[in-house]
């Protein structure tokens, strides 16, 4: 997974007071408790399954990541340079986020924007709300008024994700807007000069209107036991290998991957896929044992068998061209007869002059 950062258009109004609730998660990650007055809070409409500016979508299980793994990364000035916090210290954090789902037309209302798109395989709109606090001091004092005069107006995210996608219409048609896939992983989120997915930006203040969001609490990481806390790790790092493995598959399946999408296709072509090597072997080791080069016994045949199977298709087809030719050289000196009971010999579709087929008796 290569980092990333989307941009995100942000439109600033005056936040509201932190609240109780708030308090008590920011609490989380200050090493000191403050009163409402002294910080400011912010929640921030951050991301969303629409097409953006750069025609690029955040899938909805990538939105979900970032949901998860958002709370408590720094809201910066500047990049992080090397994302560990060397392109100056963090003017905020996130304390919490959320996710929330509705119509397009309650999207393009929200977040301000009429000609928000949502791609053609989906019907409702998905965002992702971050909710990050500011404290109050000398220094950011013209920032956090800039903020509430929209000014200061644009955030992007830093984020890890596994890839892009192509998106398709009903009829199967190749958009050019490409969508990230996870798993992902969000690493920062940044103030800068221009946003790329239209609309995202900070509402009020961070008292949600719909009281049943999707929502990661960050203080519930302070009850998890460590016991709790490895095995989620574990199950992260496991989701991430299957990820990458399913990855590989794609790109050794090439023109093929869409298989992928369709598991009782994909189980035909594999068992057609069984059913012609194995033929392929059979004929191959019936050449050999009229070559003399396989014994007849049983287990001389379930050795060649076993020998053969770990050919490729290539190798074995290579194979069987080179002992029909053989054969047929034998065929045609007389020094070989009758290569299968009821059938001509290799190459050829007339049935052996010693063949059963041709008993006048069995022809009546």
């Amino acid at each position: 997974m290569s980092v990333q950062q989307k941009s995100l258009a942000l439109r600033v109004k005056a936040a509201e007071a932190a609240d109780d609730a708030a308090l008590a998660a920011i609490r989380a990650y200050t090493l000191r408790d403050f009163a409402a007055d002294e910080l400011q809070v912010r929640e921030y409409v951050l991301a969303h399954n629409c097409i953006d500016r750069d025609n690029e979508i955040f899938d909805e299980g990538v939105l979900d990541d970032f949901a998860r793994t958002l709370p408590g990364k720094g809201v910066y000035i500047k990049h992080p340079s090397s994302w560990q916090g060397d392109g100056g210290p963090a003017e905020g954090r996130v304390y919490a986020t959320s996710t929330k789902t509705m119509s397009l037309d309650e999207a393009r209302t929200l977040l301000r924007e009429p000609d928000l798109q949502l791609p053609p395989d989906r019907s409702q709109a998905k965002l992702l709300l971050a909710s990050a606090f500011f404290a109050k001091t000398p220094d950011n004092a013209s920032l956090l008024i800039k903020q509430d005069a929209g000014i200061a107006g644009d955030v992007s995210i830093g984020f890890t994700a596994q890839s892009l996608q192509k998106v398709t219409d009903a009829q199967g048609n190749e958009l050019t807007a490409r969508r990230w896939m996870g798993p992902a992983k969000a690493l920062e989120m940044s103030l800068v000069w221009l946003g790329a997915q239209p609309g995202a930006r900070a509402v009020k203040s961070a008292t949600q209107e719909n009281p049943e969001p999707e929502t990661t609490k960050p203080e519930h990481v302070m009850d998890i036991k460590q016991e709790d806390f490895d095995a989620l790790n574990a199950k992260a790092a496991s989701g991430e290998k299957a990820a990458t493995a399913l990855a590989a598959i794609k790109t050794a399946l090439g023109d093929d991957a869409a298989l992928l999408d369709n598991p009782a296709q994909l189980k035909a072509h594999v068992a057609d896929a069984k059913a012609f090597k194995a033929a392929l072997v059979d004929d191959i080791v019936a050449l050999e044992r009229q070559l003399g080069l396989t014994g007849d016994k049983p287990e001389d045949v379930a050795a060649a068998k076993a020998f053969l199977a770990e050919f490729n298709v290539e190798r074995l087809q290579t194979m069987q061209k080179g002992y029909e030719r053989r054969a047929g050289g034998l065929y045609a000196t007389g020094q070989m007869k009758g290569a299968h009971t009821n059938a001509g010999g290799p190459g050829t579709q007339a049935a052996p002059a010693d063949s059963p087929i041709n008993n006048p008796a069995l022809a009546a």
